[in-house]
């Protein structure tokens, strides 16, 4: 810390980040310095940030830079049932893609595209609008092609009732209250 510490008070760097860093872990790091930023994994279907670091970061103004904010592709609703990943993928081993987790993901995913449909969006432009009205969040969104970079990016312009975030955190718990408390998204 004392080397970021360094580099920011002499304006070489804006803010000082980590990753996948618990409470504790944030609470350590932030005796020696200022924690401006955490980013983890976090999406509608995939919420332990919320059961620990998230109400630091909020009591400490940190901000979240979710990544893997659709769900390595889940969240976009491309993935039917059956789809089977080569063994080199790492969706292969990712919880949510696995046995009566991805059956429950699809019975959400139908469930959100009535939503959806409302707002004129994509099920990940949705996921994307769920995740940046949270708070202290911010999305990590990767795209293969051009396109999908620019429908990534309508997702900003969806404004969500809290009525109609309610539903959404209502559907999403036919996936979360199925997995265990594990912070580790993959099997190894």
């Amino acid at each position: 810390m004392s080397a970021l510490n360094l580099l920011k008070e002499q304006g070489k760097i804006r803010a000082i980040g980590v990753s996948n860093f618990s409470h504790a872990q944030l609470a350590e790091a932030a005796s020696y310095g200022r924690i401006d930023s955490l980013q983890p994994p976090y999406s509608l279907f995939w919420r332990q940030v919320e059961q620990d670091a998230l109400p630091y970061c909020i009591e400490n103004n940190i901000s979240i830079l979710a990544y893997s904010s659709l769900a390595q592709g889940l969240l976009t609703g491309k993935f039917a049932l059956g789809h089977k990943f080569d063994p080199t993928d790492n969706r292969a081993k990712n919880k949510l893609f696995q046995g009566e987790n991805f059956e429950r993901a699809q019975q959400a995913l139908e469930k959100l595209c009535p939503i959806a449909l409302l707002h004129n969006c994509t099920l990940a432009q949705l996921a994307l609008a769920w995740l940046i009205a949270q708070p202290q969040t911010n999305a990590i969104v990767g795209g293969r092609y051009p396109k999908q970079a620019l429908d990534n990016a309508l997702a900003a312009q969806i404004k969500l009732s809290a009525a109609q975030l309610a539903e959404i955190d209502a559907i999403r718990r036919i996936v979360t209250d199925n997995l265990d408390d594990s912070q580790i998204m993959w099997n190894c």
